[in-house]
């Protein structure tokens, strides 16, 4: 792989990774129902060949085995090498032969020409440096015809567990606002921009659809450790208290604590959430 995307690919391989992989189950209790969203767009069919790009632990790509079996085969994407690696056992635990993972970087590495029937997405997409390039890639490596469907979070305001949290973070650090439409959990707000990205990489049939949905956000977790935990997997919000003193730290944390403290239940933390389920077609 090349320096592109460095920042990234040094995330999610190293602590952020580990860290989703230890929180994998309570991550999948959240994000399952937006990406299952995203996947019944779709409308796959038995035998079809599919690209998951981000898999992240696998838990989309196993769901997509399932769907597609006995003939259909889907491969799974990731920069991250500790997901992978879970990912690959979670498919030997469930016997699933239909299923493969490779590291891949999607902006840079080559997916091949003309293989896939349909791509999909949960949250995998909003991190590249030059996301026309990726999608450039992605487009390539589909079939005529072939659909993409993908799930990406609208603006902050719209997230409160972002919002919030960055509130917290404002009463105690400078915080410069990160480059408009930077790699980020949110580098996809725009409707408009993710329009642009997808018809500058020649696809076709572009839809944009807004849906909110209520979110549980580490499920079984004390809401301090929840807060920990956040800070942990996000690595916009990593960076942004890397160079923060412990006192800084601790103080954010409480701050962030009384923040969330309404949405806490005997659920786990209880957000809205709003997301663009975005389709296409080669």
């Amino acid at each position: 792989m090349s320096e592109v995307n460095k920042n990234q690919r040094d995330f999610w391989s190293g602590k952020g990774g580990d860290i989703w992989v230890e929180r994998q189950n309570a991550m999948d209790t959240m994000l399952s129902p937006l990406g299952e969203a995203a996947l019944n767009k779709l409308n796959l069919n038995e035998g079809e060949n599919v690209l998951d790009i981000g898999c992240g632990c696998g838990h989309t790509t196993l769901n997509i085995a399932k769907r597609i079996s006995p003939d259909g085969q889907v491969t799974g994407l990731d920069i991250s090498e500790p997901m992978l690696k879970r990912a690959k056992e979670s498919a030997n635990e469930m016997s699933i032969s239909n299923a493969s993972f490779n590291c891949v970087d999607v902006q840079t590495d080559d997916m091949g020409e003309e293989v896939y029937s349909a791509a999909f997405s949960r949250f995998g997409v909003m991190f590249f440096e030059d996301p026309v390039a990726a999608f450039c890639n992605i487009n390539k490596s589909l079939i005529t015809g072939a659909s993409l469907s993908f799930v990406c979070w609208q603006s902050p305001a719209l997230n409160p567990w972002q919002s919030l949290f960055i509130e917290a973070v404002k009463k105690y650090v400078d915080l410069p606002s990160p480059p408009p439409r930077s790699p980020s959990p949110f580098a996809f707000m725009e409707s408009e921009y993710v329009s642009s990205i997808l018809e500058e990489s020649n696809f076709q049939n572009i839809m944009i659809e807004g849906h909110e949905a209520e979110v549980n956000m580490f499920s079984g977790r004390s809401l301090s450790d929840s807060v920990k935990d956040y800070i942990s997997i996000n690595p916009v919000v990593s960076g942004m208290l890397k160079d923060s003193t412990e006192q800084e730290k601790t103080e954010i944390i409480n701050s962030a604590i009384e923040a969330f403290s309404p949405y806490y239940s005997a659920k786990g933390l209880m957000f809205p959430s709003a997301t663009w389920l975005v389709t296409a077609i080669k």
